[in-house]
């Protein structure tokens, strides 16, 4: 059997993940206090990305709409804005940092990222008037 590159990188991080110090327990002990510290991380961003959200809807939403077909282009940046968010939390997966403790957070969140992507679509495609 030929030797795969990627086993003996696993092998290698394996190796280099390994924790032997003997302030292993003191180490876990400091990493439950910085959890402590962070517990309510997700519902900040998430609780900023609303509120950055509904400011850039007010910007557009503040003057009626110039087109015609206004709905048409409100759906066409709602879908646009769908698909960056489908892009960004399928990087995030991969990444391994979209994991969540429960389901209220991560519906919280995805929402919250799901709004600001659209209104940012929406701001951009609204103010920029190269649409238009």
């Amino acid at each position: 059997m030929p030797f795969n590159i990627f086993d003996g990188l696993d092998a290698l991080v394996d190796l280099l993940t390994l924790d032997f110090s003997k302030n292993s327990s003191s180490k876990s002990a400091a990493h439950k206090k910085s959890s402590k510290k962070s517990k309510y991380t997700i519902e900040l961003w998430s609780g900023s990305f609303l509120v950055i959200a509904s400011i850039l809807y007010f910007i557009v939403f503040k003057d009626p709409f110039p087109e015609e077909n206004y709905i048409q282009s409100v759906l066409i940046c709602t879908l646009i804005g769908f698909a960056i968010s489908f892009i960004l939390f399928f990087s995030l997966y991969h990444l391994g940092l979209f994991y969540f403790q429960s389901l209220f957070k991560l519906i919280f969140f995805s929402g919250s990222v799901i709004l600001l992507v659209i209104s940012f679509v929406m701001f951009i495609y609204y103010k920029s008037e190269i649409f238009l």
